[in-house]
């Protein structure tokens, strides 16, 4: 069963959602889960294992019987940053252990809370209290997301098969150089892959519905971007999802 909810302020701005998903008797097999341009947090309480998750660039596979008892957590995009030492670029297509991000005694006693803890509720609520704590520490080290950099997010989400990182640096008057650099750090991924892979999750949400896709339309964007680089990232990313989205690749 899956449990979640959105978390109060002040985490509001940073986190989408926190979750918690038990089985008594895990599923023996395994999923294709494909790259969602987010950070996670994922505990997971039956091994006791905690890991920060960058941004990927690729699909990952998750042994499903491995995973009876875990707990994740969403943050919103370039948000992360506000709870991590280190820039968000180092974390891209890696998971690092909890304990090495935030030291051993935090990560531990996060754990061994949550397993003691009896309902789902409960954890949710400790989870959501660690990261308002870990938010207050990181406060004090931290500016918070540059105003340019929110602007860059908004107009790649928004638009990422119109605007450019060429267009979005002439309006904030930053050097294309500059914007890539900022944007990695804060991100966790450069512009021009992000606007790649809100791109491809724009098409597997299209799928999800059942609408009529353009598939000559993304065919002409596609090229129109960069073929040989393009193809290369939707072959990666749709690695058995439908064969109508891998003959982009």
């Amino acid at each position: 069963m899956i449990l979640s909810r959105r978390p109060d302020l002040p985490l509001t701005p940073y986190v989408e959602c926190i979750w918690h998903y038990e089985c008594a008797a895990p599923l023996q097999c395994r999923e294709r889960v494909l790259p969602d341009g987010r950070f996670h947090l994922m505990l997971n309480l039956g091994a006791g294992v905690a890991a920060v998750a960058g941004l990927r660039s690729h699909h990952i596979v998750i042994d499903t019987a491995r995973v009876s008892s875990v707990m994740g957590v969403v943050f919103r995009p370039g948000a992360a940053r506000a709870f991590l030492a280190a820039p968000a670029v180092d974390f891209c297509d890696q998971a690092i252990q909890l304990d090495l991000i935030w030291g051993w005694p935090s990560a531990d006693q996060l754990l061994d809370r949550l397993r003691e803890a009896r309902t789902a509720a409960v954890r949710l609520r400790i989870v959501e209290d660690a990261l308002v704590d870990r938010m207050k520490t990181f406060r004090e080290k931290h500016l918070p997301m540059h105003p340019i950099m929110n602007y860059a997010l908004h107009a790649f989400g928004n638009a990422p098969h119109i605007r450019t990182v060429a267009d979005v640096s002439r309006e904030i008057g930053w050097s294309r150089r500059w914007l890539s650099h900022a944007f990695a750090e804060q991100v966790g991924i450069t512009p021009k892959r992000y606007c790649r892979l809100v791109r491809f999750q724009h098409l597997v949400r299209e799928l999800a519905s059942q609408r009529s896709v353009d598939w000559a339309s993304i065919a002409l964007d596609v090229h129109d971007k960069d073929l040989s680089r393009e193809t290369h990232i939707s072959s990666d990313l749709s690695e058995g999802f439908p064969a109508r989205l891998q003959s982009l690749g």
